[in-house]
């Protein structure tokens, strides 16, 4: 949960305590430079050993404050920091770091923006012909809580437009968006006017073109996990919405040529519009490929029901925990190196769940994915009898849940599934992948929600976290 910047605490251990006194004690020296770039690339000022004693301690300083900001869902690039820990070190006033997020409150780095990424795939409930007046479905969907929102492809800049400026409105993105950015950027990321959207809301600062990156691709990763969860949720009971119902076969021209994504940052100053920039994603194109790709269709009026109203909040907590503690335990690097294996292993759990969604060519491609995402989320490790374990812990994690026979059976069958796909190359037998995936997006919530009462242990932590 974002936290009012001013009342974020300034981190302060010895480590800082040092570096901020060697800092003040070096601050004529550092007023010599006016800027990091000067301060690296000089080679005349200062001595080198001075130059490698002021490095360490300014990364020091920028990495606690960066651990901090991040923590409270505040992103601002190294590079940024690396500039503002100079300034406030120059003034010879210690206490860095109170100052540095002082200044960067009083930037204005506290609005929202936004990441903007196209979709494959995806699709969304849209009423039959000649009733569109009449429907309450919407061609776009906000997930407040989650903090994203998606979009039906416009097939028109202007429309599209149209999406991105309603999106990022119910969002909470309060400096608006400007249209001629958007014209600009169509002519070389088509996929704006062609493809679906996606729109991430999250407070970000970047100077590097390639800063934040990884926050970004989490994010990203996060809310189309939450869309799935919820489309399988809704689907349970096997009314899927039919194809001529869906925008994913109706007028669809989206394209693959995906090489950029567009990133929208507040500016400072009341009115402004919010800059935007297209970033070139520094990524595989398989991996551009799976992060895009979203074969499902969702309902905006099977969302609006109480049950998936009820749903979302689940799904929405859980991702967060996983998310906060993935950008703690990960990217952060804490010293615990249990939770550092675990959050990676949940988040993978999540990406082969994504994956038994995609552009499989078949069913059996689907099947597997579902598998190794059980196993990945249910087990520490490879056992034997490694079925029976995922079956008993699908009945630990949804304890009390109705039906809770038929989930554990079609998770088995699934498993069974995978290794007869592995074994002879085909699937030989039936399996209810639907209600697998039901069973995936409840166990998920229930091991989340075990984590934020559990005491990190070093060996078999699963295990551990299901008391099993």
């Amino acid at each position: 949960m974002v936290q009012h910047i001013l009342n974020i605490l300034a981190p302060e251990n010895k480590s800082t305590r040092q570096s901020d006194a060697y800092l003040k004690s070096k601050h004529n020296l550092l007023g010599q430079f006016s800027s990091i770039e000067d301060l690296v690339t000089d080679d005349k000022l200062m001595s080198e050993t001075d130059r490698t004693a002021v490095e360490h301690h300014i990364v020091n300083l920028r990495a606690a404050i960066a651990r901090t900001l991040w923590a409270n869902e505040i992103y601002i690039g190294r590079s940024l920091l690396d500039e503002y820990v100079l300034g406030a070190a120059k003034t010879g006033t210690g206490d860095v770091v109170a100052r540095v997020i002082k200044a960067i409150k009083d930037a204005g780095a506290e609005s929202p923006g936004f990441v903007l990424y196209p979709l494959s795939r995806f699709g969304m409930e849209i009423p039959p012909l000649f009733q569109f007046s009449k429907s309450s479905l919407k061609g776009y969907a906000v997930f407040r809580r989650a903090g994203f929102a998606v979009s039906v492809q416009g097939n028109s800049v202007e429309k599209a437009f149209e999406n991105v400026s309603r999106m990022s409105s119910a969002l909470g993105v309060r400096q608006k968006v400007d249209i001629s950015d958007f014209k600009h950027f169509a002519h070389s990321a088509k996929w704006f006017a062609t493809n679906p959207l996606m729109m991430v809301k999250l407070i970000s600062y970047s100077g590097d073109m390639y800063e934040n990156q990884f926050v970004y691709t989490l994010k990203i990763r996060m809310a189309v996990s939450s869309l799935l969860m919820l489309h399988a949720l809704s689907s349970e009971t096997g009314d899927e919405v039919e194809r001529f119902h869906s925008s994913a076969h109706v007028n669809n021209f989206e394209t693959l040529d995906i090489r950029h994504y567009l990133i929208g940052e507040a500016i400072p100053g009341q009115g402004r519009a919010i800059s935007t920039r297209r970033v070139p994603m520094n990524v595989a194109p398989l991996e551009l490929a799976r992060l895009s790709d979203l074969a499902a269709t969702i309902s905006t009026k099977k969302l609006a029901t109480s049950r998936m109203k009820r749903l979302e909040v689940r799904v929405t907590a859980a991702l967060g925990v996983i998310e906060r503690g993935y950008l703690r335990h990960v990217h952060l690097t804490t010293r615990s190196k249990a939770e550092n294996r675990l959050y990676q292993r949940l988040v993978t759990a999540l990406d082969w769940f994504r994956a038994s969604f995609g552009s499989n060519k078949d069913e059996a491609d689907a099947v597997v994915s579902l598998a190794v995402a059980f196993e990945t989320l249910l087990t520490d490790c490879y056992k034997r009898g490694v079925a029976d374990h995922i079956e008993r812990r699908v009945g630990i994690c949804l304890k009390g849940v109705p039906k809770v026979g038929s989930y554990k059976r079609s998770v088995k069958a699934i498993y069974y599934a995978r290794s007869e796909i592995v074994h002879s190359g085909s699937l030989g037998q039936a399996v209810n992948l639907a209600r697998a995936r039901v069973a995936f997006s409840l166990c998920f919530c229930e091991v989340a929600q075990r984590l934020e009462k559990w005491t990190p242990v070093a060996n078999e932590p699963i295990r551990d976290l299901l008391d099993d």
